[in-house]
């Protein structure tokens, strides 16, 4: 860490006095805050394993987090490194992370040398008094709380810490997408053409649906179409087009799901930002459900080579799209190690019917017909015919057929 406040690290600076990340180029990077701290814990601790439940602790110290949580901060430091992730960031498999200890960037400066040459010192003090002017400009701007560019800044403020509080979509945390849906409401309250805030508020109420415990029911579905499609005629962001997609496929009223404009909105996300893994998972998704399985596995290959420590979902994708293109062993290997305890509670249960249907597939009948034992008492399905009502949202038949054959394979009855 130089004089500043920053951390050097590969061409990249953790800008810390800024609050961004910085490219060899000086190109600005303004991380959602966890994921700025994650980083900022990895650069003070360069070169060390950092192990996950220590990044944690240190991230989220009074509030309970998952390594999802994590993982999708890691998965958003890595998109911010690009080419550069693979050196710069490693990770070791279920144990924690490191931070390259040495400088990469071809004729870096040695920060530990002794004292500069004298033009690299005239250089410092031009930079340093460039800071001062920035920091009292700053200052300045900030102070005119009636100016147009201080409301947008605090606008733009508002929505980065509700997209803090809703990153994680963890049922557990209501009172965090209550308190990100009061924020975004001030902000389209005062700004109704902020595509960003409308997307995010539209997401608050896509959680309230998603998560059944809040109680969230058709208006909720309803209020989310009609903020989400306001994002995208305002901004047309890829983060509006994702969500669309989401909510079209996958809505709990049958009369609100339209495949054919998910299949749409999920193409356009990722024309719009190819490199987001979670649209290609979105992408993905859509594909499978929609018989194009083939296609659903190059997608979600691209989205796993992309992020090389994906959260569960874009694991269970994977698998569904294994499954149903056919790979019943590759669809086992993603699921397997998803499987535990928490299986066929909440969101969980899908990923179970298949887990058990690629087992029975791979010829691993004993062990598929444990899984289906273990959803007795949790899940209410306890047939085939059950089963195949609740996967109501597969709608290509062949690859429905294809789980339920698993299924009875396994010993589940009719």
């Amino acid at each position: 860490m130089n004089a500043f406040g920053a951390h050097h690290f590969g061409s990249f600076i953790l800008n810390r006095a800024r609050g961004c990340l910085e490219d060899e180029t000086g190109a600005e990077c303004f991380l959602r805050p966890k994921s700025y701290r994650v980083l900022e814990v990895l650069c003070q601790r360069r070169g060390q394993l950092v192990s996950k439940d220590d990044l944690i602790q240190q991230v989220w110290p009074d509030v309970f987090a998952s390594d999802d949580s994590l993982a999708q901060c890691i998965s958003e430091i890595r998109r911010a490194l690009g080419p550069e992730s693979s050196k710069l960031l490693r990770t070791v498999p279920r144990r924690g992370y490191i931070l390259a200890a040495e400088d990469i960037r071809a004729g870096s400066v040695n920060l530990s040398s002794p004292a500069p040459t004298p033009r690299f010192s005239r250089v410092l003090v031009f930079v340093a008094s460039v800071a001062v002017v920035g920091a009292l400009s700053w200052t300045w701007w900030t102070s005119q709380g009636s100016s147009p560019q201080a409301a947008t800044k605090a606008a733009d403020a508002s929505v980065l810490e509700a997209d803090a509080l809703l990153e994680a979509r963890d049922w557990r945390q209501r009172g965090d997408n209550e308190r990100a849906r009061a924020l975004l409401e001030n902000v389209v309250a005062e700004h109704p053409d902020n595509a960003e805030a409308w997307s995010a508020l539209g997401l608050t109420y896509w959680l309230e649906v998603q998560h059944i415990a809040w109680g969230g029911g058709r208006r909720e579905m309803t209020r989310a179409f009609e903020m989400l499609e306001r994002a995208v005629t305002l901004g047309n962001s890829a983060r509006s087009h994702r969500l669309l997609a989401e909510m079209r496929l996958l809505a709990p009223f049958p009369d609100m799901r339209l495949p054919v404009d998910a299949l749409v909105n999920a193409r356009a996300a990722v024309a719009l930002e190819p490199s987001e893994p979670d649209n290609l998972v979105v992408l993905a998704h859509v594909l499978a459900l929609t018989g194009r399985s083939n296609e659903a596995v190059e997608t979600i290959e691209r989205a796993l080579y992309l992020d090389p420590t994906p959260p569960d979902w874009h694991r269970q994708v994977a698998g569904l799209s294994y499954l149903l293109a056919g790979h019943a062993a590759h669809a086992a290997e993603e699921l397997g190690p998803l499987y535990g305890a928490g299986t066929f509670v909440g969101s969980r249960w899908w990923p179970g019917w298949l887990f058990a249907a690629s087992l029975a597939h791979t010829g691993r009948t004993q062990e598929a017909t444990a899984v289906i034992r273990a959803a007795k008492g949790r899940r209410p399905e306890q047939s085939v015919a059950a089963v195949a009502l609740s996967l109501d949202g597969i709608v290509d038949g062949t690859g429905l057929n294809l789980i339920l054959d698993g299924l009875r394979r396994a010993g589940m009855p009719g």
